[in-house]
């Protein structure tokens, strides 16, 4: 009685032993944060130095910032700029269709746009345009003077607007065209006009390069960089050089805007050249901000600039940029002494971080590869994990080791290759649902009368030999052994993979598992052993195929009438007698006519089973005129 809480009290000190043994070991956390929390305390300290003897960021951030801003700047400005016409241009629009001025009364209309005129100074003209033909337009003179401007003196350019714009049609800008009467490119912006629900036609504002260009020179005094603003990339918006309306660089209604190689700044006319390289300060900066360098002889130039949609048919391309002789070269001195610093820091980390990876990843690489190896359900090739110095990883591989012990035992009693082939096929692999398929029984002759001679053991041993030379051709053939009934093995063909050739997958089977047994049965017959025989039932037909079972235990198998014609012609068999074979294979008409002219059988006759209310055709199967597929156990008889 005092004997099994001897051994319990004995195993229990054996696991305290074995425990105790092993001893502490440190968590991974614990020496991550100790390690690089150490490092992390002498990175930052040395940067900290750094920072002391710095006034200002380092360069890279200095240059970004400074460079961001110039070009947000310079945009903000523009829109502003520009946003003065778009703006009177809606106003105007805005106060017809309400009603507040009579489009039909000239001198209200005159005195409105010459009001919205003086009110936008960096506005050049505005005109009113009408689907009738008669126009309005006011402006400034070559001396900034405001006047009014007769019909007769109408721009051909703009008037083509009105036929090009609708009521739907958003305010725009119409892209830039020559003012022959001020000599000199302007940008257009139009809005359409409806008055009582009727589109009347527009009104445009224009604006000229010369003020735009005049707008970018003071900005350049003010923030002292070099802005640009290009019209597509090969056309020069604004630039000191327009200022006096581009005179002398040939510009006319066929070219107004000069080209970048025609102002006289070869910084500028280099922008696009060949020889650009990218920007590093940029890499990693979100925002729209784009840029590259270019060598210079002495030196070197900085292109930063946004490329700006909405101003009509091209983009706009607005930017600044600086040579690096015009940078505070204190910041790059600071930042190459940050940069050894920091690599210095550098190499100790990843000193340290190879040390602590190698601990780490070598564990968790072989707990990678036998999860793997898992993944194949080989789990008996499958070696146990080692264990490891830090605590997570010597409790996931002994989780690990529980786990391949259970999958080993589970491997027992669930085919590998159906849970493959389930796996394979997803979630939708398993509804039931009927399918045609090829079923076969077989079962021993004479197995009740010749089990009496042996023992427990030694019919297990018998058994399990002959169902493994059984479900070796089964699954030779991609067929699914449904289950063992006691000395009778059920498989199918046709699910879960879809299997047009089914049945001649089936007979392939029967006739490998008959040249199998006769091989068998010559071993046993050296060794002074009866030889083994059996009786094969196959029958083709619809089943419903899928899980099967109560909640938490449920069988992938077919049920139907097919698979009782299979069984009711394997038991056929014993009237049918043996022909020599090591197996006798009958077979149905269904399944019959899935094969082909190659294959050779007998007619038996139509014959009345048990339990079935008519006759059912018998075939015998003799064999395939053709070898059987690899694995099928040799030559057919």
């Amino acid at each position: 009685m005092t004997e099994p809480a001897s051994g319990g009290g004995a195993a229990n000190r054996r696991a305290r032993e074995a425990a105790a043994c092993r001893g502490w070991r440190p968590t991974i956390a614990g020496v991550l944060i100790s390690g690089f929390g150490l490092l992390v305390l002498v990175a930052v300290s040395a940067v900290l130095l750094v920072a002391l003897g710095t006034a200002q960021k380092n360069t890279v951030a200095l240059l970004r910032q400074t460079a961001d801003a110039a070009v947000a700047g310079l945009i903000d400005r523009i829109d502003i700029h520009l946003g003065a016409a778009r703006d009177q241009s809606e106003f105007l629009a805005r106060i017809i269709a309400e009603g507040d001025i009579d489009p039909g009364d000239r001198g209200q209309l005159g005195d409105a746009m010459l009001g919205a005129l003086a009110a936008a100074p960096q506005v050049t003209g505005m005109g009113f345009f009408t689907q009738e033909g008669w126009s309005l337009r006011v402006g400034r003179d070559a001396d900034g003077i405001l006047r009014l401007y007769e019909k007769s003196e109408s721009d051909p350019e703009i008037r083509r607007l009105v036929a090009a714009t609708s009521s739907e049609t958003p305010t725009q800008w119409g892209g830039v065209f020559w003012v022959p009467s001020l000599q000199q490119p302007h940008l257009a912006v139009t809005t359409p006009v409806v008055h009582q629900g009727r589109y009347i036609g527009v009104v445009s504002s224009v604006v000229s390069v010369q003020a735009l260009s005049i707008f970018v020179d003071n900005y350049a005094l003010q923030t002292g960089v070099h802005p640009f603003i290009l019209y597509g990339r090969d056309k020069v918006l604004a630039d000191p050089a327009l200022i006096d309306g581009g005179k002398g660089l040939g510009l006319d209604s066929d070219k107004p805007l000069p080209g970048l190689d025609e102002i006289g700044d070869p910084l500028l006319a280099a922008l696009w050249s060949d020889d650009r390289r990218p920007l590093d300060l940029l890499k990693g900066f979100n925002g729209s901000l784009l840029g590259h360098w270019r060598p210079l002889p002495d030196d070197e130039v900085y292109y930063l600039y946004r490329v700006v949609g909405g101003y009509g048919p091209r983009q706009l391309y607005m930017g600044v940029y600086v040579r690096g002789s015009e940078i505070d070269s204190s910041e790059t001195d600071r930042l190459v002494l940050a940069s050894w610093v920091g690599l210095t820091i550098l190499v100790l980390s990843l000193l340290i971080a190879v040390v602590l990876g190698r601990k780490i990843a070598r564990p968790v690489r072989d707990l990678a590869e036998a999860a793997r190896a898992v993944s194949t359900f080989d789990f008996r090739s499958v070696l146990p994990a080692k264990g490891s110095a830090f605590r997570e990883l010597d409790s996931a591989a002994g989780a690990f080791n529980s786990m391949l012990s259970g999958l080993r035992w589970f491997e027992t009693y669930v085919p590998r290759s159906l849970v493959l082939r389930l796996i394979q096929l997803g979630e939708g692999g398993v509804e039931s649902e009927e399918r045609q398929v090829t079923v076969i029984f077989t079962d021993i002759v004479g197995f009740t009368a010749a089990s009496q001679a042996l023992t427990p053991r030694e019919t297990a041993d018998f058994l399990n030999h002959h169902f493994a030379l059984l479900a070796a051709e089964i699954e030779a053939t991609g067929g699914t052994l449904d289950k063992y009934i006691g000395d009778s093995v059920m498989a199918f063909w046709g699910a879960p993979d879809d299997q047009p050739d089914h049945g001649e997958r089936a007979c392939r089977a029967a006739l490998a598992i008959d040249a199998a047994l006769k091989r068998d049965n010559r071993a046993r017959t050296a060794e002074g052993l009866p030889p083994v025989r059996i009786r094969i039932g196959i029958h083709s037909g619809p089943a419903i195929v899928g899980n099967i079972g109560a909640p938490g235990r449920v069988n992938y198998t077919l049920i139907g009438d097919t698979v009782n014609v299979a069984n009711r012609l394997e038991a056929f068999g014993k009237e049918a007698g043996a022909d020599g074979q090591a197996a006798t294979i009958l077979l149905s008409e269904a399944t019959r006519e899935l094969l082909g002219p190659a294959w050779r059988v007998e007619d038996l006759g139509a014959h009345q089973m048990r339990g079935r209310a008519g006759k059912i055709s018998v075939f015998r199967l003799r064999g395939e005129g053709v070898p059987p597929a690899p694995g099928g156990g040799g030559p057919l008889p």
